[in-house]
């Protein structure tokens, strides 16, 4: 270090020059240490983002995979149901608009779309509760239940992976 200084001393035109450098290194560093914290937080965001997409679909996977060992009550329907709420409520309060990407497939609108799958499924759960009139439910409308329960896992699912979804096309009259 000290032979640099001696260096530049000797050499007084290129003085100017190594200023120039530091300044430029010391705008670098600025840049980085201001930025970093919100790099940190947008990547933080996006992995939020992915736990609460897997968390919509695990919990109407919980059910469907343990429905199958059970006839279900209006009092298991219902606390599934209620289960599914909180999960909507987690998902409603996240800050979608903060992540960085809104595009068509990007994991915003598949949090918006997985909030309404969540959601429709335990509004079908809770009127499925309440047709059972305070009855345990039959095989077949536990297979009923299971079959509405697999196509919202799929849809669930599809979202979760990033998979390309299309708009169903219903047959003319």
């Amino acid at each position: 270090m000290q032979d640099l200084i001696v260096w530049l001393t000797a050499h007084d035109k290129l003085a100017g020059w190594a200023q120039f450098a530091g300044a430029i290194l010391a705008l670098g560093l600025t840049y980085v240490t201001a930025f970093a914290p919100t790099w940190r937080r947008k990547r933080q965001l996006q992995e939020a983002a992915k736990r609460l997409l897997l968390n919509g679909y695990e919990v109407i996977e919980s059910y469907h995979r343990t429905s199958a060992n059970f006839l279900p009550s209006p009092l298991s329907v219902r606390a599934a149901a209620l289960t599914m709420t909180a999960v909507v409520d987690e998902l409603s309060r996240f800050p979608i608009f903060e992540l960085d990407n809104q595009g068509p497939n990007s994991v915003a609108r598949r949090l918006g779309a997985m909030g309404q799958t969540v959601r429709l499924t335990s509004l079908f759960l809770e009127t499925f509760a309440s047709d059972l009139n305070g009855e345990t439910a039959t095989e077949d409308e536990r297979d009923q239940l299971r079959m509405f329960l697999n196509d919202r896992l799929t849809l669930a699912g599809a979202l979760v992976l990033g998979h390309e979804l299309k708009r169903p096309e219903w047959s003319g009259s």
